[in-house]
This record gives C-alpha cells, structure tokens and sequence, in this order.
C-alpha cells in the first residue's frame, strides 16, 4: 500500500483502490441503486458489507445519508459490517462498547479465504469511524453494526448460498455468514429484508470451493468441509454405451442419437426429473 502511495505521489498515475476518493464516491451508487430497489422505502431493511480496506461500508453510510438529507429516502437502514475472525482490526475496535475507551490497533491477518478482505489496517478507517457516528447521530440510534464469523462460516454459507442458485464468491459467504451472526446478537430481526453484498461472482476465489471439496485446506484457514456441502463434479457415462463423441471423432446418425438419449436419460434419473406430459 505504501509503494502504491509513493507511486501516486511522485509519478504520473493515478491511485485506484479505496483510499481514492473518486472511487468511493462511484461505489456510493450502490446505496442508490438499493433504494431504488425498494421503490426508496428502507423500513425494516438491512445492508450486509465485508470489510477489508473498508471501502465499501464507507461508501454505502455515505451514500445512504447523501439521500436521507436530500429527502429521496426518510430512514436510514440499518449496515452491518463483516469481518474474518483472521482479519478483524474494524469489529476489534467497535468491540469495546465505551467510544471514549475504543482504540484502533493494526493487527496481523492470518490466512483467509476472503482474500480481499485480508487488510490488517484498513486506509479507511478514518472515514468508518466518522461516518459510523454520523450515520447512527442522524438515524437517532445505533443503524451501524460490526460482527466477525470464522472462516469455516465463510465457507459453508458461501456453499449453502450456491447450492440454492445463487452465485456467491467467498466474501458473499462471508456477508452470509455475517448475517446469521447478527441475527442470533439480536442486531437484525425476522421481520427484516436484508441486503447481502457478495462484492464477486462465483469464479473469483474459486479455487477455495476445489479446496473445500477435495479436502485440501492448509490447517492455517481451519476450515474442516462439510460432507453434505461437497458437490463435485460427477461424469456422466452410461455404462451400455459403446460409442461417446471424442474431440476429432464426432458421432453421427443412429449413434449419436443414441448418444443423446442415454445421456439425457440417466441426468435425469440423477436428478428425478419429471418428463414433460404432452397432450
């Protein structure tokens, strides 16, 4: 970070990552697009955020106040910010519950699957720490959460959340698993809808699912998978087939036909599909 600091400092290049103001300001559109969503009415709505250099918490407290002072939205929903149990200076801070006793202290992250989020001294905490006030002194009560989850939370609910058809990468598993946490400290209630930031898409980081399912991980991430979250992939050969298409050996006629069926037959026995009834 320091190198990159220098770098934008003596040379012609510009500094991208979230100590650039720019960048928040364009990620504030996120808060925007989200009470868009909810046709502006955010009663009853919660936002879920990793944290790592703590961009993007600072950027949706700042959008979202931008537009209850403008009166585009009439209450402040509530955020709650996620860290690993390996990387939480933020939760660390905002664990002492006196602000007059609070001190941030820098720590050293271990290893994580929510790699972005390894960040040990957020650049902007300056900024949380403004806006967590200001944001809780406008809503007239505390608005703004922290919780930490471990990394075995992390990955199972990223894997739970895939299973169900939704795309996550490891830092939506982590705002997953940062949800339940807040549920059970009693910071969100049943009767609200909640915003989970996954910040990805399946594929980034996706080399961890291959580690959870083949049981690879380094003892550091203490990360034990489940039985029940392991999908690998399964080939699909029907045993009777005597001809399968090759890469420069393509079936043709009777025999990809063939082919063609049989697949299909025994993907849906696999799966217990229905057949489609025609009239």
């Amino acid at each position: 970070m320091k190198v990159v600091e220098a770098l934008s400092e003596r040379y012609n290049v510009a500094l991208l990552n979230s100590k650039n103001a720019w960048r928040i300001l364009g990620q504030e559109s996120y808060s925007y697009e989200i009470a868009q969503d909810f046709e502006y009415d955010l009663t009853h709505k919660v936002v879920v955020v990793p944290i790592g250099n703590a961009g993007n918490i600072t950027a949706v407290m700042s959008g979202f106040l931008k537009f209850y002072e403008t009166g585009i939205i009439r209450c402040l929903p509530k955020i709650v910010g996620v860290q690993s149990n390996h990387a939480n200076p933020v939760f660390r801070y905002y664990r002492e519950q006196d602000p007059a006793k609070r001190k941030f202290e820098p720590v050293t992250v271990r290893a994580s699957v929510a790699q972005a989020a390894m960040i040990g001294n957020p650049v902007s905490m300056p900024r949380v720490i403004y806006l967590a006030d200001l944001y809780n002194q406008t809503a007239g009560g505390q608005r703004v959460f922290f919780v930490e989850v471990p990394e075995q939370a992390i990955m199972d609910w990223e894997l739970w959340a895939n299973r169900n058809g939704h795309i996550a990468c490891t830092h939506g598993g982590e705002s997953l698993a940062g949800l339940v946490a807040a549920r059970q400290k009693g910071f969100v209630s049943a009767d609200e809808v909640a915003v989970i930031d996954s910040t990805a898409h399946a594929l980034k980081f996706s080399g961890f699912q291959e580690m959870y399912f083949e049981g690879r991980f380094p003892a550091e991430f203490e990360i034990t998978p489940d039985p029940t979250l392991i999908n690998r992939p399964r080939l699909v050969r029907p045993a009777d087939l005597e001809k399968v298409p090759a890469p420069g050996r393509p079936l043709t006629g009777a025999d990809f036909q063939r082919f063609v069926d049989r697949v299909c037959e025994e993907i849906a026995s696999a799966l217990d599909l229905e057949k489609v009834k025609t009239p």
